[in-house]
């Protein structure tokens, strides 16, 4: 009956993944729940994983990074690539993924993508290169990087952390160089090469023309005599009756909040949004005239004579809107900004903003003054793509960040601490030198990975004690009886690449490795040999924008959906065949 749940678990937990309409943590949580419900685990082999060395070394290299760049380590470093690639595109986009590919050996690969975006954006632009042709290369680059040692991604030390279950020593720091190092290099070469032959040439265009709402930003004004003068502007109705969003109000040059009961006079000036249609059928009867008509060329001023800007502001892994709407947030209300059409996935949305929920990837355009669009990385988590500035550096960390970096790697792949003794070490010395303050490191660490991993990790503490995993090995070895162990770990990758386009990265290692080490064990092949395979596939995500790392370059890049397979198979087929070559001459089969 346990081996039956458990199965059970693993089937309805990979739908879950697949889809996400349930977020991962949720779903990491509920494993939990029922495992203890079902009295198939103790509360102590439940909660093991939250104090596991994977949870305590991820959370802590999370802060780690945050330390690098509130530190400005990571701005000259992007400084560096913009100086010595300047006017060469050729070799601007070589060097940008050649120094991605190196530091997302040490960090994580969204984090690596999201701080060389803007890098990616500004030198495309200076060089006269699509976007289109550099930042999904950028991504690729940061995914190939987190192969080249245990700390390069969150996959590699998950791994590392279960081959403690079958009898076998942690990953080394450097053990997946070998295999890493030829998979980047080859890797890095398909990227610049196969750009221009694969990738679309998709130039950026006017914002307003991109997001087809150049004519929706307009200045009306209350004509004299206007059946409008003395209503408020909940009984004005703009949006019941003309189809317009009220953004803002002036008068005598003073700027009036837009609430329901705020009354609007003779000469008051409107700044609305609404379709080109609806601004065409106001007529002398509406008691509204068009300031600036549609179409005129010039900006329309915010009250107060300041002047609205259009940026596009991207959404990313650990924005507070993510998950939320614009309506939930008072996006408007609190920032004094507003969002006037939303990009997911190419498809433009302008229609009924305040409703959609905000997720990963989504692009806004939003409307405000210089002011108020320069506090939206900061209040709200939004990257702005528009521009590319050093958030500044702290001179007691400028130096201090990369060296404590660097002493962390040095301590933990020579032995001298554990990983997790290293990691804490460089945590406490951020804190103290005041590198980094504990509000900065705790707002960096993705939590939801963490509960994922430690979810998954009671689940596969489940799969061995039910005997449920042994159960799995005999199925699958009477299945591939006669394909060899070759084709054993040849069928487990292409699995694990198949799972890990529409689960994340984690998850996909985290439902695979269980059973591929069980199978290992009980056909009498090299377990190390078969961990390390699951685990190089679970980072080839190539195919498709689902992963973080790309989708946070869909919007920016102006992509679509099958730009990726087509640029990605390629890829995807070296890495397999790198794989499957390199693995069983280092690791015994």
């Amino acid at each position: 009956m346990q081996v039956a749940l458990v199965l059970a678990i693993m089937v309805v937990a990979g739908i879950l993944f697949c889809f996400e309409r349930v977020p991962v943590d949720v779903v990491a949580l509920g494993i939990m729940v029922v495992l203890l419900l079902a009295r198939i685990l103790s509360p102590e082999e439940v909660l093991k994983g939250l104090s596991s060395e994977p949870v305590i070394v991820i959370g802590g290299l999370f802060m780690l990074t945050a330390g690098l760049r509130s530190s400005g380590a990571m701005d000259r470093l992007v400084e560096w690539v913009e100086a010595r690639s300047a006017g060469k595109p050729g070799r601007m986009v070589a060097i940008l993924l050649l120094v991605v590919a190196a530091a997302s050996g040490f960090m994580n690969n969204t984090t690596c993508t999201a701080a060389f975006l803007p890098v990616g954006l500004a030198l495309s632009r200076s060089s006269g290169l699509a976007p289109s042709r550099v930042l999904m290369p950028l991504a690729f680059a940061s995914i190939l990087g987190g192969t080249l040692t245990l700390i390069g991604t969150s996959t590699n030390v998950i791994a590392s952390g279960l081959l403690a279950n079958y009898g076998e020593k942690p990953i080394g720091m450097f053990e997946l160089t070998p295999v890493g190092a030829p998979l980047a290099v080859a890797g890095l070469l398909y990227l610049v090469f196969g750009a221009r032959r694969l990738l679309p040439d998709r130039r950026e265009v006017e914002l307003g023309e991109q997001y087809h709402i150049r004519d929706y930003l307009t200045e009306l004004v209350v004509l004299p005599r206007s059946p409008l003068s003395g209503l408020t502007v909940s009984e004005a109705g703009l949006g019941r009756r003309f189809d317009l969003n009220l953004l803002a109000i002036e008068r005598g040059g003073q700027r009036l909040p837009v609430e329901a009961d705020e009354r609007l006079f003779e000469g008051d000036l409107l700044l609305v949004e609404g379709r080109l249609e609806a601004l065409l059928r106001l007529g002398e009867a509406s008691g509204l005239g068009i300031r600036r008509g549609p179409g005129s060329g010039s900006a329309p001023t915010l009250p107060g004579g300041k002047e609205a800007k259009l940026v596009e502001a991207l959404v990313m892994p650990r924005s507070e809107v993510v998950g939320r709407t614009l309506k939930e947030l008072g996006f408007r209300q609190r920032l004094g900004a507003g969002v006037v059409a939303l990009n997911r996935h190419g498809e433009t949305v302008i229609e009924k903003l305040a409703r959609i929920t905000l997720s990963v990837g989504d692009v806004l355009l939003v409307y405000g003054d210089e002011d108020t669009l320069a506090r939206l990385p900061a209040e709200t988590g939004l990257m702005v793509l528009n521009q590319h500035a050093p958030q500044g550096q702290r001179p007691k960390g400028a130096m201090l960040a990369p060296f404590v970096f660097l002493m962390v790697v040095v301590l933990g792949s020579s032995g001298l601490l554990s990983l997790a003794g290293a990691v804490l070490l460089g945590c406490l010395l951020l804190f103290v030198s005041r590198t980094l303050t504990p509000q900065e490191a705790y707002q960096s660490v993705d939590w939801r990975m963490l509960i994922l991993i430690s979810g998954m990790m009671a689940y596969a503490t489940a799969l061995s004690k039910t005997g449920a995993a042994q159960v799995l090995a005999d199925w699958v070895v009477s299945l591939t009886g006669g394909v060899g162990t070759i084709g054993l770990l040849a069928g487990f990758y292409l699995l694990t690449v198949l799972l890990t386009q529409p689960m994340s990265n984690q998850a996909a290692a985290l439902v695979v490795l269980p059973v591929a080490l069980s199978v290992a064990q009980h056909a009498g092949i090299g377990v190390r040999a078969m961990a390390m395979t699951v685990t190089l596939a679970a980072s080839s995500s190539f195919l498709t924008p689902l992963e973080p790392s790309c989708l946070l370059v869909y919007g920016p890049g102006r992509y679509r959906f099958l730009d990726y397979p087509k640029f990605g198979a390629g890829l995807t087929l070296l890495a397999f065949v790198i794989t499957l070559l390199m693995v069983p001459l280092l690791w015994p089969l």
